[in-house]
């Protein structure tokens, strides 16, 4: 063989120029977004899930209840005084978790989920008083016509 016949194309497989690898780049980019396309109107169209099944918290407007609920547990665990503290108005109805943080001090504190931890002023002994403190410390003007611990 000699050095000319080395440098003589490869007659056996066809050559691919450049033109024919930006055509395949072009159809993956037609398809990746036509996905794209088809997941942003699925998700735009369908109702969002619930984060928790309806016979577990009823509606979102008794969500307030379990976050309580686990937020109560959660602080317990770690050794802090906690209380699920369930107040209500003229149709309206709120849970916050009561607490007492430090723990050897006695500060009292409450949380919900929109306000997070709110310092409040009331004894940890009387519901009525305590709902009403977390009321006041939340700038909130409803008028509570019961309240309870759980």
């Amino acid at each position: 063989m000699s050095d000319a016949s080395c440098a003589t194309p490869d007659k056996t497989r066809p050559h691919r120029g450049a033109s024919a690898h930006c055509a395949t780049c072009l159809v993956l980019a037609k398809c990746l977004l036509a996905l794209s396309l088809l997941a942003l109107t699925g998700c735009a169209t369908n109702p969002p899930a619930p984060v928790a099944a309806d016979d577990v918290i009823g509606d979102y407007d008794n969500a307030c209840l379990p976050e309580a609920a686990i937020m109560a547990q959660a602080l317990r665990r770690n050794g802090i005084k906690a209380r699920v503290l369930i107040m209500s108005g003229d149709g309206w109805s709120h849970a916050v978790t009561a607490y007492q943080y430090p723990p050897g001090e006695g500060r009292i504190w409450c949380w919900d989920s929109d306000e997070q931890s709110v310092p409040v002023s009331a004894r940890w002994t009387s519901s009525e008083i305590l709902a009403g403190a977390w009321m006041r410390a939340c700038q909130r003007q409803d008028r509570i016509v019961r309240a309870r611990f759980e």
